[in-house]
């Protein structure tokens, strides 16, 4: 009898276990099959969004969350980064094979892809991230070393309202690129500087030029390295300066922002700004 009612329990719970699990794919947030990232110590909602061009209210939105509270080690569905495609494996690639049917690097498909246990483990099925290539200057490297600095969007053509003249609303030609005063800031590419000294928007500044039609422009420095004036020519990594917060104003002016590194491209001809986003990107992954 009590063998009988024990079954009959053990059913119930089986299918009552059954039911909740189907309920709770149901009731899972949109798109729960996007990437996965695990919550580390310094994060927050808002930096976890910059670094995946989205919004804290989206990632709220995807996750299911009520409030902006985060757990390190705590699991997040994250959208797909506007800098990488989504690719889903087929029967028999690898990460190699993978990555020169798109031309890209091997080590930046693995550094693309920092949700894989094992990058040398990939199945059918999988979904994973291929890093777009910026038009040109692949060869670069990210103007500052990882580690020393924080997550960043793209902010090239956000609105800005200083001006030596008063609030005059004008389009950002840049990506800013929040660190520490003092962090180390590194030439992404060689070349010769053709300005340096003081800017009333960008403080000190350097523009080195890259080739015959290009300039780096590195803005807000707290300090130049050694060396740095015009005609000086630097190799791709030498160390160029350090992050600060200058400009808006005469020559010394600091502290009307947070301190960052403001990296714009520009081409010369005819002279206009280009969005640097995909190639800092691209040049972040190693």
């Amino acid at each position: 009898m009590f063998r009988l009612i024990r079954k009959r329990i053990r059913r119930k719970l089986r299918t009552y276990l059954f039911g909740a699990a189907v309920l709770g794919l149901l009731s899972a947030p949109a798109g729960a099959y996007a990437a996965s990232y695990t919550v580390k110590p310094t994060d927050s909602l808002w930096s976890i969004a910059v670094q995946y061009g989205t919004t804290a209210d989206k990632l709220k939105q995807l996750n299911g969350l009520k409030s902006d509270m985060l757990l390190d080690g705590q699991t997040l569905q994250v959208p797909t980064p506007s800098y990488f495609t989504s690719y889903n494996v087929q029967a028999g690639d690898t990460m190699w094979i993978i990555a020169n049917r798109y031309s890209i690097p091997l080590n930046k498909m693995i550094a693309a892809n920092k949700q894989l246990a094992n990058p040398n483990v990939v199945w059918q099925g999988l979904t994973v991230n291929i890093p777009k290539r910026p038009a040109g200057f692949r060869d670069g490297i990210f103007p500052l070393k990882a580690g020393t600095y924080s997550p960043y969007g793209n902010t090239y053509a956000d609105s800005r309202s200083w001006s030596p003249d008063g609030e005059t609303v004008r389009s950002h030609e840049g990506v800013d690129i929040m660190a520490a005063e003092g962090t180390p800031i590194y030439s992404a590419l060689g070349g010769t500087i053709v300005q340096s000294g003081w800017s009333e928007l960008g403080g000190w500044r350097l523009t080195i030029k890259t080739d015959s039609t290009t300039e780096f422009y590195y803005a807000h420095m707290s300090r130049y390295a050694p060396n740095m004036k015009k005609g000086t020519v630097v190799s791709k990594g030498q160390l160029i300066g350090y992050v600060g917060s200058t400009g808006y104003g005469p020559e010394g002016t600091k502290g009307m922002f947070d301190p960052h590194l403001h990296f714009g491209i520009y081409k010369t001809s005819p002279y206009a700004s280009v969005d640097p986003f995909l190639f800092l990107k691209w040049w972040e992954l190693g």
